[in-house]
């Protein structure tokens, strides 16, 4: 006796109408951008770079290993510090000053340098350190 066997119906997805239909809609949206004019026409200026004037520059205060206190790079006395950080913060767009000390400094100086720093009016204070590692100058 002969059976018959039927056979499994197959189950596939045809993906060839979508393939149509995305690449139907990457057609119509590449027409329509091409067309589409800007509403208003501008002719932008053109800019550069500001030069790097006094009132972006950075504040640094600087104390090295003898306890003398530099500002941004000129040697100055301990007692005209805070009266010089405020002058230059006043003047500074950024208000924010830097403080570098040398790790041969004493605490005290230290502290002279951060309570100058505060009472000057700045907004930020940043302390300046080189990470573990890092190659020395």
């Amino acid at each position: 006796m002969h059976i018959l066997r039927q056979r499994k119906p197959s189950v596939r997805m045809e993906i060839s109408p979508l393939i149509d239909c995305v690449f139907l809609l990457l057609i119509f949206f590449m027409l329509s951008s091409t067309f589409l004019a800007p509403k208003i026409r501008l002719q932008l200026p053109t800019a550069g770079l500001p030069p790097d004037s006094s009132q972006n520059a950075p504040i640094l205060l600087t104390i090295d290993a003898a306890g003398d206190v530099f500002l941004n790079q000129e040697p100055l006395s301990w007692d005209l510090v805070t009266s010089r950080l405020q002058a230059l913060v006043e003047a500074s767009e950024r208000k924010e000053i830097t403080v570098r000390c040398d790790e041969a400094a004493s605490h005290k100086h230290f502290m002279q340098a951060l309570d100058a720093a505060k009472s000057s009016g700045a907004q930020h204070v940043h302390v300046a350190y080189q990470q573990r590692g890092a190659a020395t100058d």
